[in-house]
């Protein structure tokens, strides 16, 4: 099995003998929509540019003859469209715009890839339209005015009675690169009326009138730039949230599946291991990491993310083992520039992290969803919300109403993990909170392969309850001790977190489960949480750590909560217990 990791060529996965899922069954629906000019935004590494790949060999009028090639086998080659082959095809690419520089090297930088389009767009079709040999000039001059580029392209492709499908790829890329590095004053100079971004789209636009511009297909992760196109573009249609395209990039649980299938029949070797050889074990280890992606409020099925699915599988090909990093470090790298972009533009300060503690807290939010954002960036709670939904980092839950506000809800495991780590990083911004991250490995190293849990207590004690002790203002609580608690221990690779909210048979507040059964670590823990005032007796501190141990008796009741947690190991277990302010105190279960 060829894993196509990060390779989004159609024509390499097909000619080579790739693992692809055919997404061509919508090819029909995109050609039969009202509107010829249509936005798809899906989270980063979701498959769309292996999807814009996919269009871009179909429609292409010089690949006619390469069509049962390509085609053969998946579903459109027996299902053919009226346009099949029809367009000459202008693919552009915006996420290599550099967006280190100034206004004007931006500028540079985007004029580079629309003329390096047009320039392969020339060499693919001068013989079919030999007028467009006439542009050469104007291509490799060293005007950056992209507008005029457009409208000479368009003009000469409308002279010879044809029409193009341009594909935009990534088109929010380097605005959202600009915003993630706090550059808002550039960003805001960039999609102002006169900017260069909405004469270009607004050029696009005059070829629409004609039907010169045939169709559009433009990807996406966030509406924060739909502003500029609506201004200049008017036309297009978001189909994000609808439900007949929900799976139209990542992957369904059946295409996982298939993939999983194919890997354990050509590597054998890998029964080895029983959490791979047990195909429902592993099939269950993939949905709770990379499943639960519901981007309409209709849709019946939920989505993988196709690119974090095939990054486990290439390491499970490769290794024989699970993943050390549940979440591919280039993904966690686009999600951190895209949290950025929440953290920057936010309303008020402390606005995301007060998202944040909402979300984490009751792992759901009901907001309006907002789908076209201005240029106006100081970002409210429903548009920081929505922008997190269009990042991946929260979905549409099952029981949001059809109407109104939606209730959203984390997808999975690694988002969550994401997100407490986000939350770790915003208590550092917001409340100068913060572990020395160099001893908070150690101190975890020894619960797990000690089962000591007392250098924890201590370091939390003195970096965390005894600052916020300093602080007048916090409204400290026992929620608030329990996200910093969560969110310092999610950095730690020792073990995986799981919350109450992942098990239907009771409440518990921290269970650490052991990551990997092969590792060095003994000790799973089972941990609950308490807070009590700071002038509060040992009586109602005893009752507290007693309601704490009938709580953790429930669980380690459960055999196959434990057998998950401990991989067969060891299982501690105690209750922490916040005396106000003044002290943290543990107390292990069972009572002696």
């Amino acid at each position: 099995m060829k894993i196509p990791y990060a390779n989004c060529n159609f024509v390499q996965i097909r000619q080579e003998g790739y693992f692809y899922v055919d997404k061509t069954p919508f090819i029909p629906r995109i050609e039969n929509t009202d509107e010829n000019h249509l936005l798809f935004l899906r989270p980063r590494r979701f498959g769309k540019s292996t999807l814009i790949s996919t269009l871009e060999n179909y429609y292409d009028v010089n690949k006619a003859d390469k069509f049962d090639e390509l085609f053969g086998g998946l579903w459109i080659h027996q299902n053919p469209t009226p346009k099949k082959n029809h367009y000459l095809v202008l693919r552009l690419d915006f996420s290599p715009v550099d967006t280190t520089g100034s206004e004007p090297d931006i500028r540079k930088s985007f004029a580079v890839q629309v003329k390096s389009a047009v320039e392969s767009f020339i060499a693919r079709y001068d013989k079919l339209l030999p007028a467009l040999s006439d542009l050469n000039d104007l291509v490799r001059s060293a005007d950056e005015d992209t507008a005029a580029v457009m409208t000479q392209l368009f003009t000469k492709v409308a002279n010879a009675g044809r029409q193009v499908y341009l594909l935009i790829d990534e088109y929010d890329h380097f605005g959202n690169r600009l915003l993630s590095d706090g550059r808002d004053d550039v960003y805001k100079d960039l999609v102002r009326a006169t900017g260069f971004v909405r004469s270009f789209y607004a050029a696009l636009k005059a070829f629409t009138i004609s039907g010169t511009l045939g169709r559009t297909f433009i990807t996406g992760v966030s509406p924060i730039m739909l502003d500029d196109l609506s201004s200049g573009f008017n036309i297009i249609r978001h189909i994000s949230q609808n439900d007949k395209f929900n799976d139209l990039a990542g992957f369904t649980r059946a295409d996982v599946e298939r993939a999983v299938d194919i890997l354990l029949h050509d590597k054998p070797e890998l029964a080895n291991d029983p959490r791979i050889s047990d195909r429902q074990v592993l099939m269950k280890t993939l949905e709770r990491y990379y499943d639960g992606y519901r981007f309409s409020r209709f849709a019946k099925d939920r989505m993988y993310n196709s690119t974090l699915v095939l990054y486990f599988l290439g390491e499970l090909k490769t290794s024989g083992r699970y993943p050390q990093q549940m979440l591919d470090l280039n993904v966690r790298t686009d999600y951190g520039r895209l949290y950025q972009i929440a953290r920057s533009t936010s309303e008020q300060e402390t606005d995301t992290r007060e998202l944040l503690e909402e979300i984490l807290t009751h792992e759901s939010i009901s907001v309006s969803l907002v789908e076209q954002f201005g240029t106006r960036l100081n970002l409210g709670r429903a548009q920081i919300a929505s922008l997190f939904y269009y990042m991946g980092m929260l979905t549409f839950a099952d029981d949001t109403e059809p109407e109104g506000e939606a209730t959203l809800v984390i997808p999975n495991r690694v988002m969550r993990e994401l997100q407490w780590q986000y939350m770790a990083f915003a208590l550092q911004d917001h409340d100068g909170i913060r572990i020395d991250a160099g001893r908070l490995p150690g101190v975890l190293r020894t619960m797990a392969n000690d089962g000591d849990i007392e250098p924890l207590v201590q370091l939390f004690h003195r970096e965390v309850v005894q600052r916020l002790g300093l602080r007048e203002t916090i409204n400290f609580n026992e929620q608030t001790m329990k996200l910093m608690l969560f969110a310092y221990l999610s950095q730690s690779q020792m073990f995986y977190l799981m919350t109450e909210k992942e098990f239907a048979q009771g409440y518990c507040d921290l269970l650490l489960g052991l990551r990997r059964a092969g590792s060095k670590a003994k000790y799973a823990w089972i941990i609950e949480a308490k807070y009590v005032k700071t002038d509060a007796d040992d009586h109602a501190i005893e009752k507290a750590v007693d309601e704490g141990y009938a709580q953790i008796q429930r669980y380690a009741a459960d055999k196959d909560l434990v057998a998950m947690l401990t991989h067969g190991k060891a299982l501690k277990a105690g209750v922490l217990v916040f005396v106000g302010l003044k002290d943290v105190l543990f107390r292990a279960w069972p009572k002696n």
